[in-house]
């Protein structure tokens, strides 16, 4: 077996879109040499769309430069596709555009990877290996959210869902605060109780029914399937996290969840121009001991949200 074969995922699921015929036939005949079989090819940004509403694909290639709709604009339907479905697709774009100021823009609109041209079928395949990896790791994460919001409904069906997002109350919230800090006052550990504030036109009343579950969505994403997420009222939502100790709550995290909501538009149509802004106040507690009251929690992260 070739070095390039060894990369192959057998089950990938492949959607190559160029608007050239010698760039189509390129890809194809690259990745049928690298054995994959699922590959599916278009010759403009549409009809990716409708390919993928038909059956979702693992990794897209695509070329930036497109008429109509290029790789950018394609690359911010997919996401609020995913979004709208929870699951992820891994988006690769090809180009001859250099700088860091392109591939920063490319980043901030949700582009996984970049091929530059002229490139060479050992460094596409090794690409969409790292992309297959990417897309699995994604989507077990987001199925094991899932399970896990699943079961956690399923012991406390007391707990109203949130209807504008699907995700947990304000009850569920609380309840979920409680648990972890009686957790972590008997083991030890630490735990985090965050409010995010979320405003900006995505949120304008209009707006206000499409853009939360996909807000809900994106903060879940940005952490892990045991951290709890819940819709507060409005912008307002709640997240509970724990941590063997305090200095397991860095500010990466909250960097992550910032850009993760707001790095890119909630609403695709508006182009590249951010349309939601986070705001974020926490409170930190470490067992064991006698634990803060929830109400305690909160109140110390509303007092650190409102400094910000």
């Amino acid at each position: 077996m070739s070095a390039i074969e060894e990369l192959r995922h057998e089950r990938l699921s492949l959607v190559v879109v160029d608007d050239a015929r010698t760039g189509r036939t390129y890809f194809t005949r690259a990745l049928r040499k690298a054995g994959y079989e699922d590959i599916r090819v278009a010759e403009s940004a549409a009809r990716v769309l409708d390919m993928v509403a038909e059956r979702p694909a693992d990794v897209l290639i695509a070329d930036w430069m497109m008429p109509g709709m290029d790789g950018l604009e394609l690359t911010q339907h997919v996401r609020a596709r995913d979004e709208e479905e929870g699951r992820y697709t891994a988006v690769i774009l090809s180009t001859a555009r250099e700088g860091v100021e392109a591939l920063v823009d490319a980043f901030r609109h949700g582009v996984d990877d970049f091929l530059h041209k002229p490139f060479d079928v050992e460094e596409l395949i090794a690409r969409i290996f790292a992309a297959g990896n990417h897309a699995n790791a994604q989507n077990m994460l987001l199925e094991a959210s899932e399970t896990l919001a699943r079961g956690l409904s399923s012991r406390a069906e007391h707990w109203a869902n949130d209807r504008a997002t699907g995700l947990g109350n304000a009850d569920y919230f609380e309840a979920q605060l409680t648990t972890y800090l009686m957790e972590a006052a008997m083991r030890g550990g630490a735990v985090c109780c965050t409010l995010l504030e979320v405003s900006g036109p995505a949120l304008e009343p209009q707006h206000r029914a499409r853009s939360l579950p996909r807000i809900g969505r994106r903060i879940v994403r940005a952490v892990r399937p045991t951290d709890a997420v819940a819709h507060l009222q409005d912008g307002r939502f709640g997240l509970v996290m724990s941590a063997p100790a305090r200095g397991g709550f860095r500010d990466a995290v909250f960097s992550r969840i910032r850009r993760e909501v707001g790095g890119r538009p909630v609403r695709p149509a508006q182009g590249s121009r951010p349309d939601a802004f986070v705001r974020s106040g926490a409170a930190l507690w470490e067992g064991p001991g006698n634990a803060l009251a929830p109400s305690q929690m909160i109140a110390r992260a509303q007092h650190d949200l409102e400094r910000h």
